[in-house]
């Protein structure tokens, strides 16, 4: 399951973790959520958005 996602695992029983490269650092946050694999595909897209928009030079 935690293969599926690139930068997306499940951390614990209760939250996954993404990870993502800010300014040349990995960062990585916890997301207070069950790891299940709707949750695992949310988590990703929020990875995602995260990922771009790093990537259009837009802070957080």
């Amino acid at each position: 399951m935690s293969g599926k996602f690139e930068g997306v695992r499940p951390a614990s029983e209760s939250s996954i973790e993404i990870s993502f490269v800010y300014q040349g650092k990995t960062c990585v946050r916890r997301l207070r959520m069950k790891p299940t694999a709707a949750n695992l595909k949310r988590a990703a897209e929020q990875r995602a958005a995260i990922v771009e928009a790093i990537a259009r030079g837009e802070q957080a």
